[in-house]
């Protein structure tokens, strides 16, 4: 449910990698890669990767570290299953849009080391072209790294506040719509929606006011509305039968909101449009 400007990411991660020299991936909150730089495949990790159990060890190493990143709400350095350092960062507004991360970079202190364990796991002939890519892993020292975080961590702030990352409008209001029509006659609340979909109160009466145009209580009475005309105009129920199927239990409220949204009563209504 994320919309990137791609352009400007691709840009601002190539210049991270060019002063850097570290990898930079941007997730979602679901883990699913959408833009990292660079782009090849001949890594240490994508080339062990291309084994399904050692691609499950990294994801689930992935998983348990951006769980942590998040149950914290910031940054998280960690040293993965296979010895190398790792950053994920959040991208946080009020709750967590998606991360970026940086690695894989050995520490100079224990790189030889680190690169010789590596090279003892996994041989040439089931990994072919793994002992070059170990040769190639980033070497940082403690400096090295803790100055590379420091800028990830600015350019998560940066992207944030260019709102280069955000909520896909179309996603979320089709996802709303959605909670609304299988809830259509239960008494829906904020907190309700803020449970669904996993979003701080705070952080919904933003997105509600930028997406929907209007608070999200207004948005509900709207969509309840909208499917009562859909009910005048489709079927022969009568209209008290509709204001309890779209949520209002008092008739009489009912008709008030009904005119006020429509101009007219919901009988006007459907002696005009009626089918």
């Amino acid at each position: 449910m994320l919309n990137i400007n791609v352009v400007n990411l691709y840009k601002i991660f190539k210049d991270f990698y060019t002063l850097t020299g570290a990898r930079i991936v941007l997730f979602n909150k679901d883990m699913e890669s959408l833009l990292e730089y660079p782009t090849h495949k001949n890594s240490f990790c994508d080339i062990i990767a291309s084994d399904d159990s050692w691609k499950k060890k990294c994801k689930d190493c992935d998983n348990v570290n951006v769980e942590e990143c998040a149950r914290i709400g910031r940054t998280l350095k960690y040293r993965c299953h296979t010895g190398l350092f790792e950053t994920v960062v959040p991208i946080y507004d009020n709750d967590i849009l998606g991360y970026v991360m940086l690695g894989q970079v050995l520490l100079k202190e224990s790189a030889d080391e680190t690169k010789e364990k590596l090279k003892n796991q996994f041989d040439e002939k089931t990994f072919p072209g793994v002992r070059d890519a170990i040769d190639n892993i980033p070497v940082k020292s403690a400096e090295e790294l803790e100055a590379s975080i420091t800028i990830l961590q600015a350019l998560a702030a940066y992207i944030l506040s260019n709102k280069w990352v955000t909520p896909k409008k179309s996603e979320f209001i089709r996802h709303i719509d959605k909670f609304i029509e299988n809830n259509l006659k239960n008494n829906i609340t904020v907190n309700d929606i803020s449970a669904e979909f996993h979003i701080r109160r705070t952080r919904l009466y933003s997105i509600s006011k930028e997406y929907l145009g209007c608070s999200l209580a207004t948005y509900i009475r709207k969509q309840r509305i909208s499917y009562a005309c859909k009910f005048l105009r489709d079927t022969d129920i009568s209209i008290s039968e509709i204001a309890d199927k779209v949520g209002f239990l008092d008739y009489g409220h009912f008709s008030r909101v009904f005119k006020q949204n429509q101009g007219i009563s919901a009988t006007n209504y459907r002696k005009k449009y009626r089918k």
